[in-house]
């Protein structure tokens, strides 16, 4: 494969030295060499989504982009294992697989690579190809290293590309580490990571991140030394320029493929020799390309092997249900209120009790439509099991302020429930919206114990809910059901989904 570079470092400097030196004819500058990045992120489905391509088309993607530029580097920004439909029960091998098969070149962890425990996270690691980062991960003392890099340095074209890997912090609640996995402050080993690349040699520092936009921005701002950030979690596909930095998200669940070119050389000033990057960058969407034939046959043996063991129907829905993420996480949710009340009626309590960012098949359903296996496990993809609880009045306040705390922002943590009822007014601060309150129609007491069934994960704290933790356990995981098999239980005792489910 040829090498768009014109030799080493060292090759370079000569080049200049006897330039100066009256040596050599011409401007006092190196030959210009192209680094390309290829970036995607949050891949929640193996297959495609309605309007986009999937595998198959983002490989075709890659494939033309490295023709274009044969050293490219190809990069991800995490969430891969979860929530894919066939996670609760594989555990993300396939979507390993996947990236193995694209020959991913280093990726970064997201938060939902914890979903299943620390455990499972090391063993796809182990299964990886490539080296996954997080350089402000550490393990407890006494435990299992996960088997990831802090840092990771590629020669391309001649130059050291040196990058970092950043978790947000906030996956110690949004997944389930554990108490053996700390998360430390991103900005902290940010400056860690850039003084470490930098003694490595490293001539251009990429920090691979997993988290909130903002955090991207403000990483930028005030971490010196940070040429390109390539990004996830928040599921946009953005590309920007903040200061000398280059941002780029590349969307989700295969919809986009991210492009960075820096245009890189080393140039004289005043006798003194600077590097110079000028960069560009583009997003590709999956949308008709034609796919590559061999990852299209790989996917099409999962499909036929998932569709076998899935495609069963489960019930017909005589309304129309809507799961788009910009629904379940900002308003109450006709399939969000089902689950909540297939939870409650199972273990008999009295509230039923989810968080909207669990819900994960981001579509509509028509009137009439048959529902099946794979639709709900498409639904609820994590694996999570339906616990019961028992808490104050106090704590079902808390609750409940807690889910609407960060509506305005679509966050994952709004409540869909069955046997609470509530107004809110979103001008209010958080903390402080909740303007009416009821569980089955009774005002809520503060000083009542009331029973609550909900997923393991809210239960234990994720999504913020802290104040679950300090509840009575019931029913825990180990005695509890998969949660996509109480809503399928649910929905075949009832005959199918035919009306809002009663408070």
């Amino acid at each position: 494969m040829p090498c768009e570079c014109v030799g080493s470092k060292f090759a370079r400097r000569l080049f200049v030295f006897l330039m100066l030196l009256g040596l050599a004819s011409g401007s006092a500058t190196a030959e210009e060499a192209r680094i390309t990045f290829l970036h995607s992120n949050d891949m929640g489905e193996i297959g495609s989504k309605p309007g986009f391509g999937g595998f198959p088309e983002l490989a075709a993607l890659i494939k033309a982009e490295k023709s274009r530029s044969p050293n490219a580097i190809l990069t991800f920004g995490g969430d891969l294992i979860s929530p894919s439909l066939l996670s609760g029960l594989s555990h993300g091998v396939e979507m390993v697989d996947m990236l193995n098969t694209l020959k991913m070149d280093v990726a970064v962890l997201g938060n939902h690579e914890f979903d299943f425990g620390p455990d499972v996270t090391r063993e796809r690691v182990l299964q990886s190809k490539f080296p996954w980062l997080a350089s402000n991960v550490q393990t407890a003392p006494g435990t299992e290293d996960l088997g990831v890099a802090a840092f990771f340095v590629k020669e391309v074209n001649g130059f050291k590309v040196g990058f970092m890997g950043l978790v947000t912090p906030e996956t110690a609640t949004l997944s389930s580490p554990g108490n053996s996995i700390m998360f430390e402050d991103v900005f902290a080993a940010a400056k860690k990571a850039v003084d470490h690349l930098t003694k490595e040699g490293a001539e251009i520092i990429v920090a691979l991140t997993h988290m909130d936009l903002s955090d991207d921005l403000a990483l930028a701002r005030n971490v010196a030394g940070i040429h390109v950030i390539l990004g996830g979690h928040d599921h946009k596909a953005f590309a920007t320029m903040e200061g000398d930095t280059v941002i780029l998200q590349a969307g989700s669940d295969l919809r986009y493929l991210g492009v960075v070119d820096l245009l890189v050389e080393y140039k004289q000033r005043r006798g003194k020799e600077y590097l110079s990057l000028v960069p560009s960058w583009k997003i590709l969407a999956t949308t008709a390309v034609t796919p590559d034939r061999d990852v299209n046959e790989l996917i099409l043996g999962y499909e036929k092997k998932l569709d076998q063991e899935l495609n069963i129907a489960v019930g017909r829905t005589e309304i129309p249900l809507d799961t788009r993420r910009v629904t379940v996480r900002t308003e109450p949710a006709v399939f969000g209120q089902y689950i909540a009340q297939a939870m409650k009626m199972e273990v008999k309590a009295d509230i039923g009790f989810t968080n909207g960012g669990g819900i994960r098949g981001d579509r509509q359903y028509e009137a009439g439509t048959i529902l099946t296996r794979k639709d709900i496990l498409k639904e609820l993809p994590f694996g999570n099991v339906t616990v019961k609880l028992e808490v104050t009045g106090a704590d079902v306040q808390a609750m409940a302020e807690h889910g609407v705390s960060k509506v305005e922002d679509g966050s994952g943590r709004f409540a869909q429930y069955a046997g609470l009822e509530y107004e809110y007014d979103v001008r209010r601060p958080a903390g402080a919206r909740i303007t009416e309150l009821y569980v089955n129609g009774s005002p809520v007491d503060p000083a009542k114990v009331y029973t609550i069934a909900t997923n393991d994960y809210v239960a234990g704290g994720g999504d913020g809910y802290g104040m679950l933790k300090t509840g009575k356990v019931l029913i825990d995981k180990a005695a509890g059901t998969l949660m996509a098999t109480t809503v399928m239980n649910y929905i075949q005792a009832n005959g199918g989904i035919k009306r809002l489910p009663s408070k």
